[in-house]
């Protein structure tokens, strides 16, 4: 199924209504509207969301939990590794205040549906999970904020770098799956997060309101990068 073709019909599925106000972003999008539910309580699909929190944490080294734990951070910087970019943060200001903007973006979003759904983390559904943060009472695991936030920063910097296509969205894979690693998400907080964030990147893309932060930092980053 072609990308469009998807994301018509996760719209048609929601029929959320996209209404834009006078601020500088677009309204929340519902995704409790887009995403299917979360795993039922004792389902057998809950069941194998929680194995897997389980076996990652049995095989987890020192090394992924540093990785887990370094990928906390809500940065585009964190795909410098599959971008190339050795550029000091400080010097492609105009793309930090892009992804920034977007990482807000995202983080409400990603409430509204966990609000709605207040699905219990996996540390709060087993005591053998041993998750490597405490996470705040009220903040839900269903979808993950960070895997929306990696998927929408994926789809946007693959259609600004589109010659590294394949290595930024090998890199969400991996930010995503390290909430995995981390113990504060389940493999369907993860997906979830996919959808998201590529549904929030795609509005992004066909806002107006975005469009001249969004050329100003696909100018800077491929300056950076020595890319025409």
């Amino acid at each position: 199924m072609k990308r469009s073709a998807l994301l018509f019909a996760l719209f048609v599925i929601g029929q959320s209504a996209l209404a834009y106000g006078d601020g500088a972003s677009p309204a929340l999008v519902q995704l409790s509207n887009l995403l299917p539910p979360p795993p039922a309580a004792g389902s057998t699909a809950a069941q194998r969301d929680l194995q897997a929190v389980l076996a990652a944490q049995k095989i987890r080294t020192a090394q992924d939990m540093a990785a887990a734990r370094a990928d906390s951070e809500r940065s585009v910087f964190r795909f410098a590794d599959a971008l190339g970019l050795t550029t000091q943060p400080a010097a492609l200001p105009k793309t930090a205040a892009f992804f920034d903007r977007l990482a807000q973006l995202d983080k409400a979003e990603a409430k509204e549906a966990k609000e709605f759904w207040k699905h219990p983390r996996p540390s709060v559904v087993s005591s053998q999970v041993q998750a490597l943060s405490k996470e705040k009472p009220d903040d839900w695991s269903y979808p993950s904020g960070h895997a929306t936030f990696g998927y929408s920063t994926a789809v946007l910097l693959a259609n600004m770098l589109p010659e590294k296509r394949t290595a930024i969205f090998a890199r969400a894979h991996v930010y995503g799956e390290h909430r995995v690693v981390m113990g504060v998400h389940f493999p369907s907080d993860v997906e979830a997060g996919k959808i998201a964030g590529t549904v929030i990147a795609d509005e992004i893309l066909r806002d107006p309101q975005w469009q001249a932060d969004y050329a100003a930092a696909r100018v800077e980053l491929r300056h950076a990068l020595g890319l025409p």
